[in-house]
């Protein structure tokens, strides 16, 4: 049975057992004050010793009673469920909850993401101490971030499982024409617009592309704080023509997308493991990636696409070429062994079998 806590109240129904937390109302102190005190009072009469428990932990670790307090208040639509594991989809949803499970008898399993080891750590030092020190087991997406978590102070004693990314291989088959190049060449990258995404070498590779007289069409789904740099950047290059961003899309038009492009394009700064590429190539676009963490686990080089070096745009324009000069059968072997792959290893009733092998052993 899976019960799934969120941070907000939903109305809405789902065929699972689901709780937001309390709300919290920062623009009006009345209602805070009222909101938090009736939360409160009915966290100690349901749950008594779990409260106590969960606030004497926290006191150990050195919080404020207040903070103590809080924290109650912040986990209370947890604390009153009776469960055998507290899971946390990703590290960061753990801060400030780390002691709740052992506050209501329950092991607690986390899984590691691309931002919780790449880029919140960097920001926030040690954030994960006392992370580390209540975990039972983690479930990570790639090795690259079970060894970078190593680093960060996670202990070799805590099991771990190595669980990827899965894809509704229902959802994304390969395309009839796979292999085939239209004209103009379409290239296609998915991922939010921000930095860790590395938009910059690509828009210079294609820079590249168009001085070797290469006929493209560049376009970009995805939304995010850096799409005003990123247009400039574009109107610098002269890439108007060539470079689209075509903003956030609902996955079947995605899908759809992929089925209209010929190669797709991952040029990230780092990547967890990247499930874009994974539908990517089970659409059977032959995929070129860059040489980013995860991604090398994703894509198998010169066998199920093509991995290039994240910061050298001239190398990877190269490749771009290279690709484009092979004949429709050789990109259709590649794309085929990648879609092959794909439906075999990184399937939805794999990664069931293994979640639930995670939580029996």
């Amino acid at each position: 049975e899976v019960v799934v806590f969120s941070g907000s109240q939903s109305k809405q129904k789902y065929f699972f057992e689901h709780y937001g937390a309390s709300p919290v109302y920062s623009g009006s102190p009345v209602k805070q004050f009222f909101q938090f005190t009736v939360t409160i009072f009915y966290a100690l009469i349901r749950s008594p010793r779990r409260s106590f428990n969960l606030f004497t932990a926290e006191r150990r670790d050195g919080s404020t009673f207040s903070e103590s307090v809080k924290n109650i208040y912040l986990n209370s639509h947890i604390i009153n469920h009776k469960l055998d594991w507290l899971h946390f989809g990703f590290a960061t949803m753990a801060l400030k909850r780390e002691n709740v499970a052992k506050a209501i008898g329950a092991k607690m399993g986390v899984s590691f993401r691309g931002y919780d080891i790449n880029i919140f750590p960097s920001k926030n030092k040690n954030c994960y101490a006392k992370l580390w020190k209540n975990a039972d087991k983690v479930h990570t997406i790639s090795s690259y971030l079970y060894e970078k978590a190593l680093r960060l102070g996670l202990s070799k004693n805590i099991s771990y499982k190595k669980i990827t990314p899965a894809i509704d291989i229902k959802l994304f088959k390969p395309k009839e024409n796979s292999g085939m190049n239209g004209t103009p060449v379409k290239i296609l990258t998915v991922g939010r617009l921000n930095w860790i995404k590395n938009y910059e070498t690509a828009i210079s590779v294609m820079k590249i592309l168009k001085k070797s007289g290469i006929d493209f069409i560049y376009n970009i789904i995805g939304e995010g704080k850096e799409l005003e740099r990123l247009k400039f950047a574009v109107h610098q290059s002269y890439l108007n023509d060539r470079v689209f961003f075509l903003g956030k899309m609902e996955h079947k038009n995605i899908t759809e997308q992929m089925r209209e492009s010929d190669i797709y394009f991952q040029p990230s700064m780092q990547e967890g493991f990247g499930v874009a590429v994974l539908e990517a190539q089970a659409t059977g676009l032959p995929c070129i990636v860059s040489d980013a963490d995860g991604l090398k686990e994703n894509i198998i080089d010169g066998k199920t696409g093509w991995i290039v070096s994240k910061r050298d745009p001239e190398a990877i324009a190269e490749k771009f070429r290279e690709v484009l000069a092979l004949s429709v059968d050789e990109r259709r072997i590649i794309a085929t062994n990648a879609a092959q792959r794909v439906e075999k290893e990184f399937n939805i009733n794999n990664q069931i079998k293994k979640f639930t092998e995670f939580f029996s052993e």
